[in-house]
């Protein structure tokens, strides 16, 4: 047991960088979790990416069992680890990404919903392999080391990507108020206009019926006439009324699907994160005092 608490009180607190992850040149490894009879979970734990109040912070030499210096293999496989990183971070800022209006809108609601939270998932489940691959400590098999300054620089990503996803989805429901405004404000200058139509029909066919009436020697035809153009004059206006609230009709029906299907694609990302936060609190064990090694 006294080697590894050697190894703590030899690890020196070096500066630290800007963003408060410290730093002496080697990479340094945080021992997280614990693992039953050193053998893997049946599932993965999942940290919550709305709570990050429930995450250890890592950059804290106190917050967990202390830090050891990995060898020469383990920096090899944090450089190759960093520069995937680095691919796969350049991938997801792609400024030509798939957009939520481009989403199939017969696809699967949950499929959509993993498809636009997909920046974050990946850091999460970067996270997760990084302690499932992570190595037992031979003094402490209920504990597994990790790459401290990695595993806190994908929280730190995660803790920046999480603001942008969200006002992605409150940009898309304010989009979709103003084209909802919008809508109804073009249904009402339709049914403005179509009223204003039907009303001038109406008044033609009435100052011609009664011009064609005031004729003596043509009264009767005159009747007839004006009973025919007042009929076809309501028919029009009936007509047009008629469409006017068909089409504005129409236009808000699929407004209010869209509403629909994109307050259900919010919904769907929120659940599923939220589910997996309480995964990640039932499953996660946390580290008691009796874990650490005995001096």
């Amino acid at each position: 047991m006294a080697p590894a608490a050697d190894a703590r009180q030899d690890a020196p607190a070096a500066g630290g960088d800007p963003s408060g992850v410290p730093h002496d040149g080697n990479t340094r490894t945080a021992q997280v979790g614990e693992h039953p009879e050193n053998t893997k979970p049946t599932a993965k734990p999942v940290f919550s990416p709305f709570d990050m109040s429930s995450l250890p912070d890592l950059r804290d030499p106190s917050s967990h069992g202390g830090a050891n210096s990995d060898t020469p293999a383990d920096d090899d496989r944090a450089d190759a680890s960093a520069g995937r990183n680095d691919v796969r971070a350049n991938s997801r800022r792609d400024p030509h990404a798939a957009d939520l209006h481009a989403l199939d809108p017969h696809a699967d609601p949950e499929d959509q919903s993993r498809a636009e939270f997909t920046t974050v998932y990946d850091i999460i489940d970067s996270l997760e392999q990084q302690l499932d691959e992570a190595k037992s400590s031979i003094f402490t098999p209920s504990q597994v080391r990790i790459d401290r300054n990695a595993f806190a620089s994908q929280l730190d990503e995660l803790k920046a990507m999480l603001p942008v996803q969200l006002e992605r989805a409150s940009a898309l429901m304010r989009e979709a108020e103003r084209r909802l405004e919008n809508a109804q404000t073009q249904a009402n200058a339709v049914v403005s206009s179509a009223q204003s139509r039907a009303a001038d029909i109406v008044r033609d066919a009435q100052e011609q019926a009664q011009f064609l009436a005031g004729q003596d020697n043509i009264t009767n035809i005159a009747k007839q006439k004006a009973r025919a153009i007042l009929d076809q004059a309501q028919t029009q206006a009936d007509k047009l009324t008629s469409g006017a609230n068909q089409y504005c009709t129409d236009v808000m029906q699929g407004l209010q699907d869209q509403l629909d299907k994109l307050s259900q694609d919010v919904r769907g990302g929120l659940t599923v994160l939220d589910q997996r936060e309480r995964e990640a609190s039932a499953r996660l064990d946390h580290i008691q005092s009796d874990d650490y090694p005995e001096a």
